[in-house]
């Protein structure tokens, strides 16, 4: 993707898509160059030469860091928490932070200049540019070190695995649950009509034309539809998954194969069809705001992690009654399934070109280290005791409208839960039993883990041409032969070349 800056500096340049990703690759790669000439070190790159151990904090200089920021305003440099974070860990920090929604323009356009932070978050690091940044050798190959630190050599395998190349990790996983996808649905709307909770995919079919036709809410108002979607069609990834297809690539006769091509997976999609077509989905959904009409309860259920489900506090204050339950198995023809996440989310990663030895490295990695202690954790799950939370009989208490540790809580990348327990509700406790009980049945992304030339240079191109046949489809915009017709075109335009490398990468994997 072109980012924002060079928009700007080339007003009046007009490019297709793969002139423009290549020019980005080019600016890329001749930073990539620019940027390991001055030091390339591995573990035996040059020696520790400032930096002693036991410094404290005042001798060493700050630690730059480039961050997201979620929050309407960037954290002061002197904000409470960022300086009880620096004496917890004994570190200074510089952190620049980049709005959310300009964020990845920004790093493709740091690491164009060569002029990148010492720590850094990396998001989409499996997509074309940020992939070739990493397997050209700009970030630390921090797998060697791991083992050396108290925190860190606990990481997740399975976050340590995906986000993997060639058996190399170019930067700390910030790991997620892995059984965190699910159903989100109104209780309160199955008990007025006397409905269990949906355990098959023919019950999510029923259920949905109840809520839209059976006046779940009570109101006497034909004015209720069974389940929002949005462009991301949640829906379709898991239902198919249910039917019997992977979890977007999987085995099929000793090929890696994407779920697209497997008969369940167009089971799903003419079921989204049929329900969209009965008005049982919303049917602006390609361009609908995630939540927006189960926000303003119109929609009785979604598919998303469940962990959205506590994220809905407007319509609880508006209806106090409302009662929102998540499961995440269902029966089928493979047993419960349940599609699992890749462990990890975005990488904490260390450019060499800003840190040009291992003295640094260590320094860096043991503040990432500690990230995972208790005192740290507590600070970030809770913010400053007196101003974002008081103590009530041995347990935190959150003090309504502070901002808390605010966006802090991206330099975290584990999920030991050692912070404090406040008072929890019973649906927060119901996602730590769910992750817990349900990873086994978690179903993997086997492409997660693994390579092809062809994914990174032109994976995302085909995969949108992919998605926009699936929207089509469901939409009635395109019948059985032009959805056909699409696949086979992926299959041309380079997807048969994935399946092929995607295998030989899975086949090198199990040697």
């Amino acid at each position: 993707m072109i980012s924002s800056e060079m928009r700007r500096s080339c007003p009046k340049m007009k490019m297709d898509w793969n002139s423009r990703r290549k020019a980005v690759h080019a600016i890329v790669f001749a930073a990539l160059v620019a940027a390991l000439l001055p030091g390339c070190g591995g573990t035996g790159g040059p020696k520790p030469s400032a930096i002693a151990k036991g410094s404290s904090a005042s001798q060493v200089p700050p630690i730059s860091v480039m961050m997201i920021q979620f929050a309407a305003e960037p954290m002061k440099k002197d904000s409470p928490v960022i300086k009880q974070l620096e004496t917890l860990t004994n570190t200074k920090l510089d952190i620049t932070w980049v709005p959310a929604t300009t964020y990845d323009d920004k790093v493709s356009a740091t690491i164009a200049s060569g002029n990148l932070p010492e720590l850094m978050l990396l998001r989409r690091n499996k997509e074309s540019a940020m992939l070739n940044a990493q397997l050209s050798g700009m970030f630390w190959d921090l797998s060697p070190y791991l083992k050396n630190y108290k925190n860190l050599s606990q990481l997740s395998p399975v976050a340590v695995t995906n986000a993997s190349l060639n058996g190399k990790l170019y930067g700390i996983p910030r790991e997620r649950p892995i059984a965190r996808y699910g159903l989100i649905f109104r209780k309160d709307w199955l008990d007025h009509l006397g409905l269990p909770v949906p355990r098959t995919v023919d019950d999510i079919y029923k259920t949905a034309k109840a809520f839209t036709l059976s006046d779940p809410d009570q109101d006497g108002k034909n004015d209720t539809f069974g389940m929002q979607e949005e462009k991301s069609i949640e829906s379709l990834k898991q239902i198919a998954l249910f039917l019997g297809a992977p979890n977007a690539w999987g085995l099929k006769d000793g090929r890696i194969t994407p779920d697209f091509l497997y008969p369940e997976f167009k089971s799903a999609l003419d079921l989204l069809r049929q329900m969209t077509d009965e008005h049982l989905i919303n049917a602006d959904f390609a361009i609908a705001k995630k939540y927006s009409y189960f926000n303003q309860e119109k929609a009785g259920m979604y598919f998303s992690v469940i962990g959205d489900a506590i994220t809905h506090p407007d319509l609880l204050k508006a209806n106090p009654n409302a009662v929102i339950d998540v499961t995440q198995t269902f029966d089928g023809p493979q047993g419960e399934r349940v599609r699992a996440t890749t462990g990890y989310d975005s990488l904490l990663v260390i450019p060499k070109s800003s840190v040009k030895n291992e003295a640094r490295l260590k320094q860096i990695l043991t503040f990432l280290d500690q990230m995972a202690e208790q005192p740290v954790q507590d600070l970030i799950d809770w913010g400053m005791e007196g101003t974002d939370y008081t103590m009530a009989g041995g347990k935190p208490k959150k003090i309504p409208n502070t901002p808390g540790a605010g966006d802090l809580n991206m330099f975290r990348w584990d999920l030991f839960g050692t912070s404090m327990k406040g008072t929890r509700t019973p649906l927060e406790d119901k996602f730590d039993q769910l992750y817990a009980q349900n990873k086994s049945l978690s179903v993997m992304d086997l492409s997660a883990s693994l390579l092809s030339d062809t994914n990174t240079e032109k994976g995302n191109e085909l995969k949108t041409a992919i998605s926009d046949a699936e929207t089509k489809y469901i939409m009635g915009e395109l019948n059985d032969q032009g959805w056909h017709a699409a696949v086979d075109k992926w299959r041309k335009d380079g997807g048969d070349k994935i399946i092929d490398e995607f295998t030989a990468s899975y086949n090198q994997s199990k040697k």
